[in-house]
């Protein structure tokens, strides 16, 4: 597995973060799923300053990073920081907003989907949700793994129910790190798909809990509407991550000014912006 050779992209603290947007996401899933169903199985990371921040210290969550075949922006500040590196047509791609924008483009051209993960019942919602929303949107199937780890023919049944399922992309909303260590164990045994770590997307698309109002997400405080909304399970995580993040930030921002502009692979001598 690797990154789209099509799309440029910087690191921050050593993890990489894809030069796209939407549109871009998109476009290289069309061109994945246009090679065909022997493709190797791959997956795509949502990224937000967190995750950046627990990937210094655990090494095989930080090289999930490296084998998947994008890493979006998940938060504003991430695109930010691309956009100050050069890549100016970087945007935010939430995960939260990934989930109906994927399923819209590609329910014209047949996308197969399975969602897996989310509460008791979760998937199947989400699932039905996005049907409502979108007629003519291919439901490969639903599931609720167990929150403890899987056994060894746990394991195997599971992949055989997505490869039999004939799914494309794979709904995976486990929460960091679970998703990611997930998607980079399972997806090469999963040939022709490719996995989405969304997380809260599952929550969130189907009404459970609230997304932070668009004030909040412009201004790249969506962080701050959910510790303000559960004060007493995020508080100990923000006061960790924020300090942790900006240190990160601006070790990464001196050592770039001292480094030339990141380009695209390929290009001769502009930064990249993603193509489409």
């Amino acid at each position: 597995m690797a990154h789209d050779p099509l799309v440029p992209s910087f690191e921050i603290g050593g993890v990489p973060v894809s030069a796209t947007d939407m549109t871009g996401l998109i476009a290289a899933l069309g061109r994945r799923f246009a090679g065909g169903p022997d493709q190797p199985g791959t997956f795509v990371v949502f990224r937000d300053a967190h995750g950046v921040v627990r990937a210094q210290t655990d090494p095989v969550l930080k090289a999930a990073h490296h084998d998947a075949l994008l890493v979006c922006a998940d938060g504003r500040p991430l695109s930010w920081i691309g956009r100050w590196r050069g890549l100016s047509a970087m945007q935010q791609v939430p995960g939260i907003e990934s989930v109906e924008a994927v399923c819209r483009a590609g329910a014209a051209s047949g996308w197969r989907h399975y969602f897996l993960g989310g509460g008791e019942g979760v998937a199947a919602h989400l699932a039905e949700t996005m049907q409502t929303r979108i007629p003519g949107l291919q439901v490969a199937g639903v599931e609720t793994p167990p929150f403890r780890p899987l056994d060894a023919a746990e394991t195997e049944a599971m992949r055989a129910r997505i490869r039999e399922s004939g799914a494309q992309i794979v709904w995976v909303g486990l929460g960091t790190p679970k998703q990611e260590l997930f998607m980079a164990a399972h997806a090469p045994h999963l040939p022709g798909t490719v996995a989405m770590g969304v997380g809260a997307a599952f929550d969130v698309a189907t009404g459970r809990i609230p997304r932070a109002p668009k004030f909040f997400q412009v201004a790249g405080l969506e962080w701050a509407y959910r510790l303000a909304r559960e004060p007493r399970r995020l508080w100990r995580r923000y006061l960790d991550t924020i300090p942790r993040f900006l240190l990160i930030a601006a070790r990464d921002a001196l050592s770039a000014k001292k480094a030339p502009p990141p380009r695209a692979p390929g290009a001769s001598g502009r930064t990249g912006s993603p193509a489409a």
